[in-house]
């Protein structure tokens, strides 16, 4: 029986590699040879044993590409070889929402690659085959496989209804903020501010469409903003902690839409909620869209999304402590990290 090699998280800040057996796809599933999985700011908050549904042991990412090689019962054999990423959740198939497309909200509970079931930091990892989504020819699988900082910022920017014209603010320079910029641009922001403290981000920020950086370790962000202050028609929190969201409705003008991306922690708390009701705002949230992909991919063949220059660290799957060591003693220098496997 041929094994692989599995990136395991075994407890707080600990990840070792494993050897299981390639398994076998099911009806409806396909076996997936992984070669690129991405390194998600959620990983981190799982690798400390911050996020309420996942446990170890585990394999963790939810961002991932890879080859089709193998093909369960009821799949279309055209499959076998094809390019493809898959989607992170899995759901039942069968309530309301996964009939819609919708199956981040499986009414059975949310069931999501990495997170809570096994993912794709290994070389072999059986999916739906109703998840796949093919890689353009011209788009890497690292590209491709840098999965939520595309569909997710793609989710928010959909559900907040970024229009020609807004005033957007985007709180947090991470990888799905400058995912963000580049879609806040590409639906026709007059103007796009991104705040954070890490100058190469920053930096990177502008050089992909935005405006405005803010560097909050030497101003604050409301007298960075000048005279937009008040007129902000979009403003997301991509950050997700309670000082960030209040500063997000202090900060958003009449009638603004607030958008929370950023995964919180805990409780949010202390919120200024009158500003919520006298300024008349909208509120909303975003995990991710499964029907965007297409989308995503058609925006990387074309040039209008690009990714490769946010990827800053690539690593092996063969030393996966030093990885995650030295992302977490490096954080002001990696904008987003990468496994890639051997061909």
């Amino acid at each position: 029986m041929p094994f692989f090699k599995a990136v395991v998280w075994t407890g707080p800040n600990r990840v070792e590699v494993q050897e299981r057996p390639v398994p076998d796809p099911g009806p409806g599933e396909v076996l997936l040879r992984i070669r690129s999985a991405g390194i998600c700011g959620t990983d981190l908050h799982i690798l400390s044993g911050t996020h309420p549904q996942a446990r170890p042991p585990l394999v963790l990412g939810h961002e991932f590409a890879g080859e089709v090689c193998g093909i369960g019962e009821g799949v279309d054999p055209g499959l076998k070889s094809t390019r493809v990423g898959a989607d992170s959740y899995r759901g039942c198939g069968q309530c309301t929402y996964c009939r819609a497309g919708s199956r981040q909200l499986c009414d059975k509970g949310t069931c999501e690659f990495g997170v809570n079931i096994d993912g794709g930091w290994e070389e072999y990892l059986v999916v739906p085959a109703e998840n796949l989504y093919r890689i353009p020819d011209k788009v890497s699988f690292t590209e491709a496989g840098a999965g939520c900082i595309l569909n997710c910022p793609m989710a928010a920017v959909e559900m907040v209804r970024i229009n020609a014209g807004d005033l957007v603010l985007i709180i947090g320079d991470g990888p799905s903020s400058l995912i963000m910029v580049q879609l806040a641009r590409l639906k026709g922001a007059s103007r796009i501010v991104v705040s954070g403290h890490r100058e190469r981000r920053l930096a990177l920020a502008l050089e992909l469409g935005a405006d405005q950086a803010v560097n909050t370790h030497e101003k604050l962000l409301a007298d960075g903003l000048g005279e937009l202050k008040g007129y902000i028609t979009v403003v997301i929190d991509a950050v997700g902690s309670s000082q960030t969201l209040g500063e997000t409705l202090r900060l958003a003008g009449k009638r603004a839409r607030v958008h929370l991306f950023g995964l919180p922690e805990g409780p949010l708390q202390d919120l200024p909620m009158d500003e919520f009701l006298w300024k008349e705002l909208a509120l909303t949230g975003s995990t991710g869209a499964p029907s965007l992909w297409p989308v995503a991919m058609e925006y990387l063949k074309r040039g209008l999304l690009k990714v490769e220059p946010i990827i800053s660290h690539r690593f092996s799957i063969e030393q996966p402590q030093q990885a995650v060591d030295f992302i977490r003693s490096n954080s002001r220098d990696i904008v987003k990290a990468v496994f890639e496997m051997p061909e």
